[in-house]
Protein backbone atom coordinates (compact mmCIF):
# COMPACT_ATOMS: atom_id res chain seq x y z
CA UNK A 1 0.00 0.00 0.00
CA UNK A 2 1.15 3.56 -0.73
CA UNK A 3 2.85 4.86 2.47
CA UNK A 4 0.79 8.07 2.14
CA UNK A 5 -2.44 6.07 2.52
CA UNK A 6 -3.56 4.69 5.90
CA UNK A 7 -6.73 2.88 6.83
CA UNK A 8 -8.34 3.95 10.11
CA UNK A 9 -7.64 0.45 11.47
CA UNK A 10 -3.90 0.98 10.88
CA UNK A 11 -4.10 4.35 12.64
CA UNK A 12 -5.80 2.76 15.66
CA UNK A 13 -3.28 -0.08 15.77
CA UNK A 14 -0.37 2.35 15.67
CA UNK A 15 -1.89 4.42 18.48
CA UNK A 16 -2.40 1.30 20.60
CA UNK A 17 1.20 0.11 20.04
CA UNK A 18 2.53 3.53 20.92
CA UNK A 19 0.53 3.75 24.13
CA UNK A 20 1.68 0.30 25.21
CA UNK A 21 5.34 1.05 24.52
CA UNK A 22 7.80 2.41 27.09
CA UNK A 23 7.92 5.71 25.15
CA UNK A 24 4.20 6.33 25.01
CA UNK A 25 4.59 10.12 25.07
CA UNK A 26 6.67 10.30 21.91
CA UNK A 27 4.13 12.49 20.11
CA UNK A 28 4.47 15.31 22.64
CA UNK A 29 7.64 17.35 23.04
CA UNK A 30 7.86 19.74 26.02
CA UNK A 31 9.02 23.24 25.05
CA UNK A 32 11.03 23.72 28.24
CA UNK A 33 8.55 26.35 29.44
CA UNK A 34 5.93 24.64 31.65
CA UNK A 35 3.19 27.28 31.39
CA UNK A 36 3.59 27.37 27.61
CA UNK A 37 3.30 23.58 27.51
CA UNK A 38 0.02 23.91 29.41
CA UNK A 39 -1.25 26.49 26.93
CA UNK A 40 -0.26 24.25 24.00
CA UNK A 41 -1.90 21.14 25.52
CA UNK A 42 1.42 19.49 26.28
CA UNK A 43 3.97 21.09 23.97
CA UNK A 44 4.99 20.48 20.37
CA UNK A 45 3.24 17.63 18.58
CA UNK A 46 4.85 15.30 16.09
CA UNK A 47 3.87 16.10 12.53
CA UNK A 48 3.24 19.79 13.23
CA UNK A 49 4.80 23.02 12.02
CA UNK A 50 5.35 25.53 14.83
CA UNK A 51 6.53 29.11 14.36
CA UNK A 52 8.00 31.70 16.68
CA UNK A 53 8.20 35.28 15.42
CA UNK A 54 9.09 38.69 16.75
CA UNK A 55 11.15 41.76 16.09
CA UNK A 56 14.92 41.63 15.82
CA UNK A 57 16.67 41.28 19.18
CA UNK A 58 13.73 39.71 21.01
CA UNK A 59 15.55 36.41 21.67
CA UNK A 60 13.90 34.10 19.12
CA UNK A 61 17.02 32.02 18.55
CA UNK A 62 17.57 31.84 22.30
CA UNK A 63 14.00 30.61 22.80
CA UNK A 64 14.41 27.97 20.07
CA UNK A 65 17.70 26.79 21.58
CA UNK A 66 16.05 26.41 24.98
CA UNK A 67 13.41 24.23 23.32
CA UNK A 68 16.15 22.09 21.75
CA UNK A 69 17.83 21.81 25.16
CA UNK A 70 14.55 20.68 26.72
CA UNK A 71 14.23 17.91 24.12
CA UNK A 72 17.72 16.51 24.47
CA UNK A 73 17.70 16.69 28.26
CA UNK A 74 14.79 14.21 28.22
CA UNK A 75 16.86 11.76 26.17
CA UNK A 76 15.50 12.68 22.76
CA UNK A 77 17.42 14.15 19.84
CA UNK A 78 17.25 17.49 18.07
CA UNK A 79 18.74 18.98 14.92
CA UNK A 80 19.26 22.72 14.74
CA UNK A 81 19.51 24.23 11.24
CA UNK A 82 21.20 27.55 11.90
CA UNK A 83 21.38 30.12 9.11
CA UNK A 84 22.55 32.81 11.52
CA UNK A 85 25.09 31.46 14.04
CA UNK A 86 28.03 29.09 14.14
CA UNK A 87 27.96 25.85 16.16
CA UNK A 88 30.54 27.38 18.54
CA UNK A 89 28.20 30.25 19.36
CA UNK A 90 25.26 27.92 20.07
CA UNK A 91 27.47 25.77 22.31
CA UNK A 92 28.58 28.81 24.28
CA UNK A 93 24.95 29.80 24.73
CA UNK A 94 24.10 26.33 26.04
CA UNK A 95 26.91 26.50 28.60
CA UNK A 96 25.64 29.93 29.68
CA UNK A 97 22.09 28.57 29.97
CA UNK A 98 23.23 25.67 32.14
CA UNK A 99 25.30 28.01 34.30
CA UNK A 100 22.29 30.24 34.85
CA UNK A 101 20.10 27.28 35.76
CA UNK A 102 22.68 26.12 38.32
CA UNK A 103 23.00 29.53 39.98
CA UNK A 104 21.30 32.58 38.41
CA UNK A 105 23.16 34.94 40.75
CA UNK A 106 26.79 33.79 40.56
CA UNK A 107 26.79 32.24 37.09
CA UNK A 108 29.35 33.51 34.59
CA UNK A 109 27.76 35.66 31.90
CA UNK A 110 27.49 34.65 28.27
CA UNK A 111 30.16 37.18 27.36
CA UNK A 112 32.53 35.69 29.97
CA UNK A 113 31.95 32.18 28.65
CA UNK A 114 32.52 33.40 25.10
CA UNK A 115 35.89 34.84 26.15
CA UNK A 116 36.86 31.53 27.75
CA UNK A 117 36.01 29.62 24.58
CA UNK A 118 37.95 32.13 22.48
CA UNK A 119 41.00 32.02 24.77
CA UNK A 120 40.92 35.67 25.80
CA UNK A 121 40.05 34.92 29.45
CA UNK A 122 41.69 32.50 31.85
CA UNK A 123 44.45 30.03 31.01
CA UNK A 124 44.86 26.39 30.13
CA UNK A 125 42.30 24.25 28.35
CA UNK A 126 38.53 24.68 28.43
CA UNK A 127 38.12 22.66 31.63
CA UNK A 128 40.77 24.68 33.44
CA UNK A 129 39.20 27.96 32.38
CA UNK A 130 35.73 26.80 33.41
CA UNK A 131 37.04 25.54 36.76
CA UNK A 132 38.18 29.08 37.54
CA UNK A 133 34.58 30.35 37.59
CA UNK A 134 33.00 31.10 40.94
CA UNK A 135 32.12 27.85 42.77
CA UNK A 136 33.14 25.93 39.67
CA UNK A 137 29.78 26.69 38.05
CA UNK A 138 31.33 26.71 34.58
CA UNK A 139 32.68 23.17 35.07
CA UNK A 140 29.29 21.94 36.22
CA UNK A 141 27.60 23.60 33.25
CA UNK A 142 30.07 22.10 30.81
CA UNK A 143 29.43 18.65 32.29
CA UNK A 144 25.67 19.10 31.85
CA UNK A 145 26.08 20.08 28.19
CA UNK A 146 28.36 17.08 27.65
CA UNK A 147 25.59 14.76 28.90
CA UNK A 148 23.41 15.56 25.89
CA UNK A 149 25.93 16.94 23.38
CA UNK A 150 25.78 13.85 21.15
CA UNK A 151 21.99 14.16 20.84
CA UNK A 152 21.96 17.78 19.67
CA UNK A 153 23.16 18.13 16.09
CA UNK A 154 23.96 21.58 14.70
CA UNK A 155 23.76 22.00 10.93
CA UNK A 156 25.51 25.17 9.72
CA UNK A 157 23.09 26.16 6.98
CA UNK A 158 23.39 28.75 4.22
CA UNK A 159 20.74 30.64 2.28
CA UNK A 160 22.41 29.62 -0.99
CA UNK A 161 22.86 25.89 -0.45
CA UNK A 162 20.67 24.56 2.38
CA UNK A 163 17.20 23.83 1.07
CA UNK A 164 14.58 21.18 1.81
CA UNK A 165 16.62 18.40 0.17
CA UNK A 166 19.61 19.11 2.43
CA UNK A 167 17.32 19.41 5.46
CA UNK A 168 15.75 16.04 4.68
CA UNK A 169 19.18 14.41 4.22
CA UNK A 170 20.45 15.76 7.55
CA UNK A 171 17.34 14.54 9.38
CA UNK A 172 17.77 11.07 7.88
CA UNK A 173 21.35 11.00 9.15
CA UNK A 174 20.19 11.88 12.66
CA UNK A 175 17.51 9.19 12.54
CA UNK A 176 20.11 6.71 11.28
CA UNK A 177 22.36 7.38 14.27
CA UNK A 178 19.70 7.74 16.99
CA UNK A 179 16.89 5.50 15.74
CA UNK A 180 14.25 8.18 16.26
CA UNK A 181 12.92 11.34 14.67
CA UNK A 182 14.41 14.51 16.16
CA UNK A 183 12.93 17.85 17.09
CA UNK A 184 13.66 19.91 13.97
CA UNK A 185 14.56 23.58 14.47
CA UNK A 186 15.00 25.98 11.55
CA UNK A 187 16.53 29.39 12.28
CA UNK A 188 15.19 30.92 10.22
CA UNK A 189 12.42 29.98 7.78
CA UNK A 190 12.80 32.79 5.25
CA UNK A 191 16.46 31.85 4.67
CA UNK A 192 15.81 28.27 3.55
CA UNK A 193 17.25 27.96 0.03
CA UNK A 194 14.91 27.36 -2.91
CA UNK A 195 16.04 26.28 -6.39
CA UNK A 196 13.40 28.38 -8.18
CA UNK A 197 15.05 31.80 -8.20
CA UNK A 198 12.31 33.30 -10.38
CA UNK A 199 9.76 33.03 -7.58
CA UNK A 200 8.64 36.23 -5.88
CA UNK A 201 9.18 36.60 -2.14
CA UNK A 202 5.61 35.65 -1.21
CA UNK A 203 5.57 32.57 -3.46
CA UNK A 204 9.01 31.49 -2.28
CA UNK A 205 8.00 31.68 1.40
CA UNK A 206 4.77 29.85 0.62
CA UNK A 207 6.77 27.05 -0.98
CA UNK A 208 9.21 26.83 1.95
CA UNK A 209 6.38 26.80 4.49
CA UNK A 210 4.52 24.04 2.67
CA UNK A 211 7.71 22.00 2.37
CA UNK A 212 8.52 22.36 6.08
CA UNK A 213 5.01 21.18 6.92
CA UNK A 214 5.66 18.14 4.71
CA UNK A 215 8.94 17.54 6.54
CA UNK A 216 7.07 17.46 9.87
CA UNK A 217 4.51 15.00 8.52
CA UNK A 218 6.97 12.77 6.65
CA UNK A 219 9.28 12.35 9.65
CA UNK A 220 6.45 12.35 12.22
CA UNK A 221 8.33 15.02 14.15
CA UNK A 222 7.70 18.62 15.21
CA UNK A 223 9.31 21.41 13.21
CA UNK A 224 9.97 24.59 15.19
CA UNK A 225 10.89 27.44 12.85
CA UNK A 226 11.91 31.02 13.57
CA UNK A 227 10.14 33.52 11.30
CA UNK A 228 11.20 37.05 10.40
CA UNK A 229 8.91 40.07 10.68
CA UNK A 230 8.06 42.45 7.85
CA UNK A 231 8.86 45.84 9.41
CA UNK A 232 7.63 47.69 6.34
CA UNK A 233 4.06 46.68 7.13
CA UNK A 234 4.25 47.67 10.79
CA UNK A 235 2.76 50.97 11.88
CA UNK A 236 4.62 52.96 14.55
CA UNK A 237 3.48 51.84 18.00
CA UNK A 238 1.70 48.73 16.66
CA UNK A 239 1.79 45.34 18.31
CA UNK A 240 3.26 42.73 15.99
CA UNK A 241 0.76 40.11 14.83
CA UNK A 242 0.73 37.23 12.37
CA UNK A 243 -0.11 39.57 9.50
CA UNK A 244 3.27 41.25 9.97
CA UNK A 245 5.21 38.07 9.20
CA UNK A 246 7.26 38.17 6.02
CA UNK A 247 5.15 36.03 3.69
CA UNK A 248 2.15 36.37 5.98
CA UNK A 249 -0.42 34.61 3.80
CA UNK A 250 1.25 31.19 3.94
CA UNK A 251 2.56 31.74 7.47
CA UNK A 252 -0.95 32.44 8.71
CA UNK A 253 -2.50 29.37 7.07
CA UNK A 254 0.02 26.50 7.08
CA UNK A 255 1.48 26.40 10.63
CA UNK A 256 -0.27 24.50 13.40
CA UNK A 257 1.07 26.82 16.11
CA UNK A 258 2.19 30.45 15.87
CA UNK A 259 3.94 32.08 18.83
CA UNK A 260 4.71 35.80 18.96
CA UNK A 261 7.57 37.03 21.16
CA UNK A 262 7.71 40.65 22.29
CA UNK A 263 8.90 42.89 25.11
CA UNK A 264 6.16 43.43 27.65
CA UNK A 265 6.59 47.20 27.68
CA UNK A 266 5.78 47.31 23.97
CA UNK A 267 2.46 45.45 24.05
CA UNK A 268 0.58 46.37 27.23
CA UNK A 269 -2.15 48.98 27.44
CA UNK A 270 -0.96 52.54 28.02
CA UNK A 271 -2.49 52.94 31.48
CA UNK A 272 -0.30 50.09 32.81
CA UNK A 273 2.79 52.06 31.85
CA UNK A 274 1.65 55.23 33.58
CA UNK A 275 0.29 53.74 36.79
CA UNK A 276 3.01 53.56 39.45
CA UNK A 277 5.56 55.42 37.34
CA UNK A 278 8.20 52.68 37.15
CA UNK A 279 6.17 50.03 35.35
CA UNK A 280 7.51 50.92 31.92
CA UNK A 281 11.11 50.21 32.95
CA UNK A 282 10.17 47.04 34.84
CA UNK A 283 8.18 45.71 31.91
CA UNK A 284 11.24 46.01 29.66
CA UNK A 285 12.80 43.19 31.69
CA UNK A 286 10.06 40.77 30.67
CA UNK A 287 9.15 39.12 27.38
CA UNK A 288 5.65 38.00 26.51
CA UNK A 289 4.87 34.94 24.40
CA UNK A 290 1.38 35.03 22.93
CA UNK A 291 -0.15 31.96 21.32
CA UNK A 292 -1.57 33.53 18.17
CA UNK A 293 -2.68 30.23 16.63
CA UNK A 294 -3.03 26.72 18.03
CA UNK A 295 -4.81 23.92 16.21
CA UNK A 296 -4.53 21.56 19.18
CA UNK A 297 -5.90 23.87 21.87
CA UNK A 298 -7.35 27.32 22.37
CA UNK A 299 -5.24 30.22 21.13
CA UNK A 300 -4.87 33.56 22.90
CA UNK A 301 -2.74 32.62 25.91
CA UNK A 302 -0.19 35.25 26.97
CA UNK A 303 2.71 34.25 29.22
CA UNK A 304 5.57 36.43 30.41
CA UNK A 305 9.14 35.31 31.03
CA UNK A 306 11.95 37.14 32.76
CA UNK A 307 14.78 38.03 30.39
CA UNK A 308 18.16 36.67 31.42
CA UNK A 309 19.93 37.62 28.22
CA UNK A 310 23.20 38.03 30.13
CA UNK A 311 23.00 34.25 30.66
CA UNK A 312 21.73 33.51 27.15
CA UNK A 313 18.28 32.41 28.31
CA UNK A 314 14.78 33.19 29.50
CA UNK A 315 13.75 32.16 33.00
CA UNK A 316 11.51 29.19 32.10
CA UNK A 317 9.23 29.72 35.11
CA UNK A 318 6.88 32.28 33.63
CA UNK A 319 3.64 33.92 34.72
CA UNK A 320 0.32 34.43 33.02
CA UNK A 321 0.04 38.04 31.90
CA UNK A 322 -2.59 39.86 33.94
CA UNK A 323 -2.34 43.25 32.24
CA UNK A 324 -4.41 44.12 29.21
CA UNK A 325 -2.61 43.73 25.89
CA UNK A 326 -3.55 45.90 22.97
CA UNK A 327 -3.05 45.89 19.22
CA UNK A 328 -1.89 49.48 19.07
CA UNK A 329 -0.96 52.19 21.51
CA UNK A 330 1.02 55.39 21.74
CA UNK A 331 4.51 54.78 23.06
CA UNK A 332 5.36 56.49 26.35
CA UNK A 333 8.93 57.68 26.87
Amino acid sequence: MDHHVSSLSAVLERADRRLRSSDSGVRLWPTGFPLLDDAMAGGFRSGTLNLIAGAQGQGKTMFALQAARAAVKTGRSAVFFTYELEADSLTQRLVAMESGEIDPYDAPSLSEIRRMFEGTAGSGGLLERMAATRNGIGTQALAKVSEYADRLVVHRSTATHTGITEINDAIKQVIGSTGESPLIIVDYLQKVATPLTELGDEDRITRITEQLKDVAIDFDAPVFAVAAMDHEGLEPGARMRTRHLRGSTALSYEPDVVLMLGTKADIVARHHLLYGGQNAEQFKEWSVVTVEKNRSARAGAAIEFKKRFDQGRFDPHGKVVTEKLVDERVYVE
